[in-house]
């Protein structure tokens, strides 16, 4: 069968979706990978096809543009003492109500998922579509373009998600509210844009093209949300792009070793962690080296380091993790899935961002982890105990192996394929 990848021009987006584009093509399926022209670089060096599609996305402009959007809606503003901000990361039933819903939908739509799908992109999807003819689609969670085009040449559709469904949680939550009341009361931002682009081009809409026919994903049952959708599990395998490993990991550490990263993604769109200098200053009465991922503008402006921290521009964690006892992130869904693989126990300072504080308290609740609630607020000292607690007390280590054998229970990538394959099947049989 063909079958099209879709995201918006993300490094990180596309990365999440490449070992299963790589397993259907290595079971003799036609794979493409679509996106905005300035990720055609990025999808060649996986050694797929690139489809580009629409004009240049601008990452870093978009996020900047979004970012003062959302301040102007005073989308991230608490509404209460204690609350988080209005967004898609609210799981609490009691402050999920339909005017708080309604508003998040109503801010998400224009700002963020019209960027990453804007109409040149859609139209010149749609076109390739039908050209093709792909039996399936699978699209980025953010990426509707992908929805739109899989209905308006009649293929197949499914979500692809790296971390928690926090869009499938709230988007299940607000049509069940919406549904139940009058038809003057269903306002729905989503609906009614994904329903206009869908019209431009000869389909119709349905709540699957918000949430996917089905929706792949990598996160073990136990720290899943339990979220109503037709999910198909499917094993992390970490992905890094071209990497290298460097000749000192060739020997094994001479003491505990801890990783420090910010991630890709997020050192280079949203800046560095807060007093980052402390924390690193704070381990240096541990007996523990420190390998520090950092940019070449943090490194600089980290100045004077203690004797025992590395610093190093990147490494593959899939490399550097299997020899270490600890990883200080920033709760990014690559770098918290690679940990997990690696059954290394994780303290996290969370930026904020989509389920990174989610993910935090997951990892305190299932004891293979701590969190940093306040980065800015937290004493070295006590940052420096959190990370002893990590590499000294054992619990944290049998609970990170414990999380490890359940998602190596889990089916990798080329065991779904069979699983796609019949979903396709039963798709294409139930269209006609």
């Amino acid at each position: 069968m063909r079958v099209l990848f879709v995201t918006f021009a993300a490094p990180s987006h596309l990365q999440n979706m490449v070992t299963t584009a790589w397993a259907l093509q290595t079971a003799g399926h036609e794979v493409r990978v679509a996106s905005q022209p300035d990720l055609v670089d990025a999808i060649t060096s996986t050694g797929l096809t690139a489809v580009p599609v629409g004009e240049s996305h601008d990452l870093a402009q978009q996020v900047q543009e979004i970012n003062e959007n959302l301040d102007q809606e005073n989308v991230m503003e608490p509404q209460n003492a204690g609350d988080a901000g209005l967004d898609m990361n609210e799981l609490r039933p009691e402050k999920l109500t339909r005017e708080y819903m309604l508003k998040v939908f109503g801010t998400m739509t224009p700002f963020v998922f019209q960027n990453c799908s804007p109409d040149a992109m859609i139209d010149d999807l749609v076109g390739f579509a039908r050209h093709w003819r792909p039996d399936l689609v699978v699209w980025d969670t953010f990426t509707f373009a992908g929805a739109i085009a899989a209905r308006a040449c009649g293929a197949a559709h499914a979500r692809l998600i790296a971390g928690l469904d926090l869009m499938g949680a709230m988007r299940t939550r607000f049509v069940a509210d919406r549904d139940r009341r009058p038809a003057a009361e269903r306002e729905d931002p989503l609906r009614d844009w994904l329903a206009d682009r869908l019209e431009r081009h000869g389909a119709t809409f349905d709540d699957e093209v918000a949430v996917g026919q089905w929706t792949i994903t990598p996160t073990p049952r136990s720290l899943s949300l339990p979220v109503p959708l037709h999910y198909v599990p499917a094993r992390f395998v970490p992905y890094n792009g071209r990497s290298v490993v460097p000749d000192w990991l060739r020997e094994p550490p001479r003491r505990k070793r801890v990783c420090l990263t910010l991630g890709l993604s997020y050192r280079d769109m949203w800046g560095g962690v807060s007093r980052l200098g402390d924390m690193l200053a704070a381990v240096a009465d541990l007996d523990v080296e420190v390998v520090a991922a950092l940019s070449a503008d943090q490194r600089e402006a980290l100045g004077g380091l203690p004797g025992n921290v590395r610093l190093v521009d990147f490494v593959p964690l899939s490399a550097v993790l299997p020899d270490s006892s600890a990883i200080i992130h920033h709760g990014g869904v690559k770098t918290f899935a690679t940990a997990v693989s690696c059954a290394v126990p994780q303290l996290i300072v969370p930026e904020g961002q989509w389920d990174t504080a989610h993910l935090a308290r997951r990892a305190e609740d299932g004891g293979f982890g701590l969190a940093v609630e306040d980065p800015r607020s937290i004493e070295p000292k006590e940052f420096a105990r959190l990370v002893a607690r990590l590499v000294d007390e054992p619990s944290f280590a049998r609970a990170a192996r414990d999380l490890r054998r359940e998602t190596l229970a889990m089916p990798a990538p080329n065991e779904i394929v069979p699983s796609l394959e019949a979903l396709t099947a039963a798709h294409r049989a139930q269209a006609g």
